[in-house]
């Protein structure tokens, strides 16, 4: 976001959302606000910087009742900044967040007797608010997301006293159950009914045991008459539109009703009298459906007050939600953990082994074949990380922890080889793990050596260049093969958990500080935006001991400044890990192996530049290449730098041919078709010849196909000279090829 970086713009943002500017400046002041918003990147950015004055001016919209667009604006801007997690919601609560929107719910009642009372919500629609009536979706997702975000440290259960939130709270449960069962007085579409049922479901899965606590008591008060008659109305209204004949079409809004009212019944009570297996079916059928995309639907297609963030008038894009588009396929995901980690149903080995958190074979043979095969192969895909954050947290339950990648998956071998190794775990029974420090620094430092205790044979070490080897002593309660799980998850990001080991790697994994492991023994939740990556990158951060033992130098004459530790380097470079390069380059790992003079030099000059240097490290590191979205920022970006970036991917793929990095050519190609059609012409010519020099011909082949409609003119201009004649050749059958398909399609 180019603007972002204008701070004086950022500072007048902020200063002409005050109550002292008209009404009307205020409004494009905080629809400025929104554009800068619609990414986590944008939000952080902003918050972190100026989050108090520009919180402040978002609140004063929200209060200001009897204008009605302002108001809207206020809110719609508080959507998009609530809805990534950061201190900023501190700031909100501080501002009384909770009073306002309550307030808005109350319209332009100021009458104290309303105040400081919480009211059912048919008197808080009765009270003066048919005006700001479709304000309210706003107000349901604000109080969503404030309650997926807030923790405990806002609210403790017995010593709270809030009487808005709780108003809120109540209003929430109260009508989303009234308008499921047409009770409600109130003539509300589909579209308005959905955020009030979402903010209820947010606030049940909230991190924050307040929240949670009041929900709980306020849903269960609205459904407590109807018990087991409640859940069953949902299942069967649920089975009926799932079974279709295949001329028939699902009613997706149905269904996905059906599925947000079954998961807030299951998450606050599980003890309700259903048939396991046929109501996992029924679930195993919706998931499937929706991997198969026959049964797809996006909030956006209903939910009329989301509009705005879709008009098209920013070149940004909004930032995906954490719970992905098809949200029926998310909130299938959501019932489907909450069935299975309720002991009613479970077969009667899994009850008595029910504190292991892990269902037992005959469960497990049951559905592996179908519903965890699915699974299994839909965690692989790419998809968004709070289905996936379901998906892990499911197949937990039937022993497979963790979080599948490629470069996870690379490293199970390293886990398993004893080259390189720096680190030795002593367990009490005599028995020795051996690991590799870069790694675990990365993944779990907890099992590194304390700073105090960084000992090779007795001596303390501290030169980056010489290897050790480190020893930790652990504890006499560590379980041996406890701890050989851990390490396999630390490696590979998944593990393979049974009965007789989960609890000892329960008990070590909330030890290790291995959060998403331990919530999934734990059989708890998915926290809202979490969804854990594997990612090495924290390694290579300047250290004491950083456990460097390689350093990757650039082609370069510029200079820098190295901090890492006593380095005297002034070119270019990267301290590296040759255990964490030589799994991703097999080049590398023949030149380690080989015990030739260079397996044992300290620096490999790597014949690309810094720009490409830094990437490749990347890539090594995370197993991703730096995206480059072609939004603004990239169409600002003068030619000359579009061009070093260009150039920086032909280098990586030309390198990756000689080093033999699997995948790093397809991914380059990937990112330079994305930039190459919003470049400049001089850029993408200056770019053909420079890929051309390389070799990287489906690199040139890219580049000519963003340029091919142009050839009469770049040719009547004399700009194509300096190319030569086989590319030239290439570009002139491309134009013909452009033509005859433009002519095809008149």
């Amino acid at each position: 976001m180019v603007l972002l970086k204008n701070e004086e713009l950022i500072i007048k943002t902020g200063n002409l959302m005050g109550k002292s500017h008209p009404t009307v400046t205020r409004i494009e002041a905080l629809r400025l606000c929104q554009v800068f918003l619609r990414s986590s990147r944008g939000c952080n950015w902003l918050m972190t910087a100026h989050g108090q004055p520009i919180v402040q001016g978002i609140t004063n919209a929200m209060s200001e009742i009897n204008e009605k667009t302002l108001v809207r604006e206020g809110c719609r801007t508080a959507l998009l900044a609530l809805r990534y997690s950061g201190n900023h919601h501190r700031c909100f609560w501080f501002n009384a967040i909770d009073k306002i929107l309550y307030k808005i719910l109350c319209g332009s009642c100021n009458s104290s007797s309303h105040a400081h009372q919480t009211l059912c919500h048919g008197e808080l629609f009765n009270i003066d608010s048919k005006d700001i009536m479709d304000i309210h979706p706003y107000v349901w997702d604000i109080l969503g997301y404030l309650a997926v975000h807030c923790d405990n440290e806002h609210f403790s259960v017995g010593t709270c006293q809030n009487n808005f939130l709780q108003g809120l709270i109540s209003c929430a449960c109260s009508l989303a159950t009234d308008l499921t069962l047409k009770k409600s007085p109130l003539k509300l579409s589909k579209e308005e009914q959905e955020p009030a049922l979402r903010a209820v479901l947010m606030m049940l899965l909230s991190p924050s045991q307040f929240i949670f606590s009041e929900a709980s008591s306020k849903f269960l008060e609205a459904v407590l008459p109807l018990d087991n008659e409640y859940m069953n109305m949902f299942m069967s209204s649920l089975e009926s539109n799932v079974t279709r004949n295949l001329t028939a079409s699902f009613d997706c809004v149905k269904i996905m009703t059906n599925l947000m009212n079954i998961a807030c019944l299951l998450v606050v009570q599980s003890n309700y009298s259903l048939n396991k297996r046929s109501a996992v079916d029924v679930l195993s059928n919706i998931i499937k459906e929706c991997l198969h995309d026959h049964l797809y639907i996006t909030r956006s297609n209903f939910a009329s007050h989301l509009q705005f963030c879709f008009d098209g008038s920013s070149c940004c894009y909004l930032s995906e939600e954490w719970e992905g588009e098809n949200i029926v396929l998310f909130y299938g995901l959501v019932v489907l953990f909450n069935l299975l980690k309720s002991d009613n149903f479970i077969c009667f080995h899994c009850k008595r082994k029910l504190d292991a958190g892990i269902v037992c074979h005959e469960c497990r043979d049951h559905y592996n074949e179908g519903l965890v095969g699915v699974l299994k192969q839909a965690l692989c895909q790419n998809m968004s990380p709070g289905p996936k954050s379901y998906i892990a947290h499911i197949l937990s339950m039937f022993g497979l922890c963790g979080f599948p990648s490629k470069l996870g998956g690379n490293m199970r071998n390293v886990l398993c080889d004893s080259e390189l190794v720096d680190l030795e775990l002593l367990l009490a029974d005599g028995e020795s793990l051996s690991a590799h420090a870069a790694i675990l620094s990365a993944r779990c430092p907890k099992l590194l050596p304390s700073e105090k205790t960084f000992v090779r044979d007795g001596s303390v070490t501290y030169e980056w260049g010489r290897r050790s080897c480190y020893h930790v002593r652990m504890s006499d309660r560590v379980d041996s093969h406890a701890l050989k799980k851990i390490l396999e998850y630390a490696y590979t990001g998944l593990v393979t958990v049974d009965d007789a080991t989960v609890k000892p790697v329960k008990t070590l994994a909330k030890y290790c500080h291995l959060r998403s492991l331990h919530l999934m023994l734990q059989k708890e939740q998915p926290r809202w935006h979490s969804c854990p990556i594997y990612d090495l990158t924290t390694a290579l951060e300047p250290a004491k001991h950083s456990f460097s033992d390689i350093i990757l130098e650039a082609q370069s004459n510029d200079k820098m400044e190295c901090h890492h530790g006593s380095c005297q380097l002034s070119t270019p470079h990267i301290h590296s890990h040759k255990v964490i390069l030589s799994v991703s380059c097999e080049y590398l790992r023949a030149l380690f192996q080989s015990g030739m003079h260079e397996s044992f030099a300290e620096t490999i000059r790597v014949p690309v530049g810094w720009e490409a240097l830094r990437k490749l490290v990347q890539w090594f590191y995370s197993g991703e290449l730096p995206r480059v979205p072609p939004d603004c920022r990239w169409k600002a970006t003068s030619t000359e730098e579009k061009l070093s970036i260009l150039k920086s991917y032909a280098e990586l793929s030309s390198l990756a041919d000689f080093w033999f990095v699997d995948g790093m050519k397809e991914e380059s190609l990937q990112v330079l078709t994305s930039c190459l059609n919003s470049s400049s012409t001089d850029a993408s010519l200056a770019f053909i010849g420079f890929a051309a020099n390389l070799g990287q011909w489906e690199l040139v082949e890219a580049a000519i196909s963003s340029v091919a409609h142009l050839y009469p003119r770049l040719r009547d201009s004399g700009r194509l000279e300096q190319l030569d004649e086989d590319v030239l050749n290439m570009l002139r059958t491309e134009h013909v090829r452009y033509l005859q398909h433009r002519s095809a399609s008149k």
